[in-house]
């Protein structure tokens, strides 16, 4: 019973946790590609896996960068659309 118990707080927390995410991405008209639990999967990976928590976060950088547009000036490449 007191597992049942403590596995429904962890699920509460996890839900809870992932409102002001939702709520971001409702402002932002972003959609995220991972789930709801992927926040909750990160602290985890963060703690025993600390070079995959850094990685994921290079990599969310680097998706969510700015790309430079081109300038007026710059040739099309042949062969490139």
């Amino acid at each position: 019973m007191e597992l049942l118990i403590t596995l429904t707080a962890i699920l509460v927390f996890a839900v809870i946790a992932s409102i002001p995410a939702r709520m971001h991405a409702k402002k932002t008209g972003k959609k995220r590609t991972s789930g709801a639990m992927s926040g909750a999967l990160g602290v985890v990976n963060e703690l025993f896996a600390p070079g995959a928590h850094n990685a994921a976060i290079i990599v969310e950088e680097q998706r969510e960068a700015i790309k430079p547009m081109p300038s007026p000036e710059d040739k099309k490449k042949p062969g490139k659309s």
